[in-house]
Order: C-alpha cells, then structure tokens, then sequence
C-alpha cells in the first residue's frame, strides 16, 4: 500500500496509507475527511500535471502510453531503476518537445511521465502485474548469479546457504530500494531499510529454498493455465510428441492410414508411451475431460471385435462362417455333379482284360465290399431300398464278402472306386488332411489311381462327373483344413500346405477356414479383453501375413496393411488400458481432492501431525497450482482424442514449433528463484 507524508498548516507531519493505486489528491481527500487536517487541496505540481494531462490526451487518442505489465517487468529488471533509465534516455526529446537547453528540466518532465506511466501500471497490473515486476528482478539476479556475481558456493549448507542468501538479498534490497525512492535525499534512509527487509527476506529463503522452488514454478505454471488453457495444453501436448520421437508428419500419417481402415486412431495412440500416459493423466483426475476420455475410449473398445472382423473380410475374404461355406460349396457340389453322375452310371459299361485283371485281384475285391458296405448304410440312413443287384452284385460269401453276377455296370465301378477312397482315408492327417502314405498306402493310391484312369478312358462321362464332384469338395476340404491349421501345427508348416494347393478357390476356402476359427474364438473372449493379441502371436501373425490377399512388395520385416491395421487395435486397447486400467486408488484420491475430501488431511490435523497435514495439501493441490487444471485437461481430450481431422496435421506442427523463445524467457524469468538467488525475493516493489 503506497503510503503519504503530508505536514499541517500547524506544522504536524501526518502520514496516511492509501489504496493499492491511489494518488496524492485522493490521499488528501481521505485526510481531509478523517477531520485531521483541514479540507484544502495539496498543492500539485504543476511539471506533473502537465505530463498528466499530455498522457490523458493520449490515451483518449488511442495511441499506446506503455503502461502495462512490461514495464512492470523493467522496473524489476533494473532492481527499481527502469524508471530513472527510461527518464535519462528519453531527456534529450523531451529538451526538443520543451525548447529548452536545461537538460535538468526535460529531465523532470521525463521523470514526471515514467513515474505516472509506472503508477498506471501497477494500478491495473494487479497479482499478473506484480508477478511480472517479480519475475524481471528474479531474471537479471539469476543472470548476475551465472555470471558469478553470488556469495553462494557448491555444497553449502543450511546455514552458510541462508548467510550468502541473506548477504546478497541486503544487497539487492538496498538496490531496489534505492531505484524506488522519491528523491535523492530520500535514498540513504530507504536502501537502509531495503537492505534490512532484502536480508530477512533472502535469509528465510535459504531456508525454505526447495518450497519456493516448487512453489515459483507452480505459480508460472498456474498463471499460465489460467489464463489460456489451451495454450498451456498444446505445450503439453508439444512435449509429449517430441518425447515420443515422431514427427507432426508421421502422427498424422499414421492416423490417415488407420482412419482408410475404419479405424479411430488417435494423437494419443499414434505418439505411443508419451500419449497413453498423458491420456491416464486427463481420465484419472475429475471433471470434463475425464468423461469425454473415458466415454470414447470405452465405446472405441466395444467396437473391436467388429472392426477385426472387418479387417478379417477384407484381407481374408471371410464372408460366411466356415459352416456356411462348406455347406453351400456342397450343395453346389451335389447340384452340379448328380446329372454327370446320372448320365456316366447309366452308360453301358465295357469290359476288358485290364479291367479285369483290376477284379482279379484281392485289393478290388477289398475296395469292392467297402463300398458295398458303405452303399448300403448310406441307403438306410436315407430309407431308400437297397438291392445289391443293381451293382451287379448276386450274394454275398460266408467270408461277408460281395459276389459279382455277370459282368459289373458302372454302379459297380463306383462302389469299388468308394471303397477306395475310404481304405486310403486312415492316412490322412488329421490337422493337415493330407496324406501321410506308407509303402503300402502308397501302392494302394497307385492301384486307385490306376483303375480310375482305365475307367476315365471307358467312360469319359465318369470323369467329368467325378472332377465336378470334386472342385466344391477339395474347397470344403481346405475350409476344413485351414480351420485346424488356425490351432495347430508349425506355422511355416501350414504355409507351405497353404502354398500347395493347385488353385485359387482351395486356397480362398483355406482362407475362410483360417479366418473363421479365429473370429469364432475372438467372439468367445469377454469386453474389455484385448481380442488382438492372439492374433498378434508368432504363429497366427506369419500365417495371417503369409494368407493374407494383400501381398503387394513389402520391405524386410514389414507387414502387410492387414497387419498394421491388427497392430494398431492392440495399439488402441493399450491406450484404454493404460487411461483407465489398473488400480482405482488414485481416481478415488482425485475425486475426494475435487469434493474438498481429504481423510489424510483431517486425520493428521486430528493427531497434532502439521507438517504431514501440510505435506498432504501440497500434493493435494500440486497438479492444479503446476496449471494442470480442468480447463486444461479438457483442451488436452480434445488434442489427444483427434483423429480424421482434415486439419490435424496443420494442428500438429503448430504445436510442435511451439515458441521456443517464450520457454527460454520463461526459464530465465525462474531461474533466479529455482538457484536460490536472493534477487527474485527481494525485488518486490516497496512504495
């Protein structure tokens, strides 16, 4: 509070105290009303009121005066001298304005308007004001102490520390107050006083240096945030992207990318580690951008499964569950072939000696009853009537074994061709469905092979009945298989079985089997599971990139766009997980600080513990006072959160080419106090 010396017509000094801003005229007014002195204006100096009136004249003009909080910030600097600076180097124009040659009285008329111009300051400049003359005289003392001018030496303690901080702080308190006198008779009296107050102030300081620390870098972070959320959020955001090592450039690729896949990517997802754990910092403290984080990566997750699946059709071709495909292939099979099979049974057959030279022997016999075997329950389960004479068949011997009447039709031939297939089935693998022959499974499919290329030449309607039978059925037959190769064997295994087929549709029906084993087991896993990672294993991953109907050239050890599209979902889980996962212990922390709730605190006052009830409210309020405030973290949910933004990347390097001279102005504005330096203490204005 300024603070007013005025004498009575008696001879009495009578000393006031103003408001914060208050002038001469309106000291006197109050004094005149307290009734101690009688009601007669002060006489004004008429130099100052000159440059009064000038100023006024000015601002009504709209031309700027300089009265803001810079000048505040010069006054500090200059340890209080700005003003008699300013005053000296403006005294030659004001000679020029005035038409003198007596450089001591433009002196005053320059002096006159830096001290309106300064009370004008500090009159609007408010806490932001005082901060700012603050901060100047914290800047040129942490400058004077790098550049050695400090009593403070490496690894002082305590009290040595405090003594140095006490020393330098009667310095620059005598400094500044001498800068801040009225007059130069009145500068022994004030340094002496500013050099006492600088004292106390810088000693105390030593003491609780590591508080002021915290408390200096809180209060920049805090005026800040306050004053422009979502400035302060951008360089969070600028900070993360550089500590995540990727370019504006890249971010925005990655998401353009993803969003081609129908997938919401994120600044937060594409920016890694850096942006998940800013992500978990917005969604675990309350307020708006907690709910909007928590909303979207929640309902993002809910549609997972579905978007895997899309990408599953769309590199695999899905369509269909497996079921749904072998059944239709089936149909199409059966529809297709039975008016082949009707015309090529109904043909007369001719027999040779090579035919039966095939019925001489034991093996046909074999094949022969297995097919009869295998006619007649196939009759029974349809109810249709069987009669072994319509495959030439005449009785059956006591061995169970069919007797042949005349000679066989084509029905005949069919059975033994049946009986064929199933003898050789034994040696199919399982997981494969390929045949794994021995010696004499390997003469048995020689002996099959043969016989149906002798029949094929009889009765080449066989033949095209048998081959469209055969092209829906070999498909069902890779659904199959590519459904067991999803769970089983070696990948490289079943990329080779995947590789030898002969043609498209086997390798397509593999696919379907592959991708419906998998999507079927996705859907069994329950929310909030991350149904990527199976899909990211060893295994399924070399497969999945080695079926994929993407295989366009890729470089050395880079994945198709399929599986960037699986890496990015397992991406997208982790970014949830990391926000939202783990332990709630903190969000309850965060909720009871928003409510005023603090059983710490409480519990500490109750048992007498000040400074664990102290500590308590320090890191209670830590994150706002450092600026991370809801506003803040609001703008950050809307950074983190965009995705197909046509303006994200024009976003990105905004931010990213953040003013790299503000935050070097910055660090010079704390350094003073974040060293210990006495000066940022001692720099208050003292009026």
């Amino acid at each position: 509070m300024p603070e007013f010396v005025f004498t009575s017509p008696e001879g009495k000094t009578i000393r006031i105290t103003g408001p914060e801003g208050s002038t001469p005229e309106q000291a006197f007014q109050m004094l005149a009303q307290s009734g101690k002195i009688g009601a007669q204006q002060p006489e004004q100096d008429p130099i100052r009121a000159t440059v009064s009136n000038e100023l006024e004249a000015l601002k009504k003009s709209g031309a700027p005066v300089g009265d803001g909080a810079g000048r505040q910030f010069l006054q500090g600097a200059t340890f209080g001298f700005g003003d008699e600076l300013l005053a000296g180097a403006t005294t030659p124009l004001e000679m020029i304005k005035r038409g003198t040659f007596n450089p001591r009285e433009a002196y005053k008329y320059a002096k006159a308007r830096e001290d309106l111009l300064l009370e004008g300051a500090r009159k609007n400049g408010g806490v932001a004001g005082t901060v700012a003359e603050i901060a100047g005289g914290a800047a040129t003392g942490g400058a004077l102490a790098r550049g050695g001018a400090t009593l403070l030496r490496a690894g002082q303690g305590l009290l040595p520390r405090a003594g140095a901080l006490a020393g330098e702080g009667a310095a620059f308190g005598a400094i500044n107050a001498a800068g801040e006198a009225k007059d130069i008779s009145a500068i022994p009296g004030d340094a002496l006083k500013g050099a006492a107050v600088g004292g106390v102030i810088g000693g105390g300081l030593g003491a609780v240096a590591p508080i002021v620390n915290a408390v200096g870098r809180n209060a920049m972070g805090w005026a800040s945030a306050t004053m422009n959320p979502k400035g302060f959020a951008q360089k969070q955001v600028a900070r993360a992207l550089m500590e995540s090592g990727r370019t504006p450039q890249q971010i925005a690729g990655e998401i353009a990318d993803a969003g081609a896949m129908g997938q919401p990517f994120t600044v937060a997802d594409a920016m890694g580690n850096a942006g998940q754990r800013m992500a978990s910092n917005v969604a675990r403290a309350p307020g708006a951008g907690r709910t909007q984080m928590t909303e979207f990566l929640d309902a993002r997750q809910a549609e997972q499964g579905s978007r895997i699946a899309t990408i599953f059709d769309d590199a695999l071709g899905t369509g269909p569950t497996a079921r749904q495909t072998s059944k239709a292939l089936m149909q199409k099979a059966a529809r297709d072939s039975a008016p082949l099979y009707q015309r090529a049974l109904g043909e007369k057959f001719v027999w040779t000696p090579r035919v039966q030279q095939f019925f001489d022997d034991p093996v046909t016999q074999q094949g022969l009853a297995r097919g009869f075997e295998i006619q007649r329950l196939e009759a029974l389960k349809s109810g249709i009537k069987f009669d072994p004479k319509d495959y030439g068949i005449i009785g059956v011997s006591k061995e169970g074994k069919p007797i042949l009447g005349g000679v066989p039709n084509m029905r005949t031939i069919d059975v033994v061709k049946n009986g064929f297939d199933d003898m050789l089935e034994k040696y199919r693998d399982p997981v494969t469905r390929r045949l794994n022959l021995d010696q004499y499974g390997r003469a048995l499919e020689n002996v099959r092979s043969e016989f149906l290329k002798t029949i094929d030449n009889l009765n080449p309607y066989y033949k095209a009945a048998r081959e469209s039978w055969a092209g829906p059925a070999s498909v069902d037959e890779a659904v199959g298989m590519g459904g067991k190769a999803a769970n089983r064997g070696r990948f490289t295994d079943n990329i080779d079985m995947f590789n030898a087929f002969k043609n498209d549709a086997q390798r397509q029906g593999f696919r379907v089997g592959w991708g419906d084993n998998k999507l079927a087991s996705m859907e069994r896993v329950g929310e909030g599971v991350n149904k990527a990672r199976n899909l990211l294993a060893p295994k399924a991953s070399n497969e999945f990139a080695a079926i994929s109907r993407f295989q366009g050239p890729l470089a050395p050890g880079q994945k198709d766009m399929a599986g960037k599209a699986l890496q990015r979902e397992d991406v997208m889980f982790r970014t949830r997980n990391e926000a939202l996962g783990g332990s709630k212990t903190a969000d309850n922390l965060n909720d009871q600080a928003a409510a005023g709730v603090s059983p710490e605190i409480v519990g500490n006052l109750v048992s007498g513990n000040l400074m664990g009830a102290a500590k308590n409210l320090i890191g209670r309020t830590s994150g706002a006072l450092s600026g991370y405030t809801p506003r803040v973290r609001e703008e950050l949910a809307k950074m983190l959160l965009q995705t197909r933004d046509p303006k994200l990347l024009q976003m990105l390097q905004d931010i990213s080419s953040n003013d790299e001279s503000r935050r070097k102005i910055a660090a010079a504005l704390l350094s003073g106090v974040l060293s210990g330096s006495a000066p940022g203490a001692t720099a208050i204005q003292r009026k």
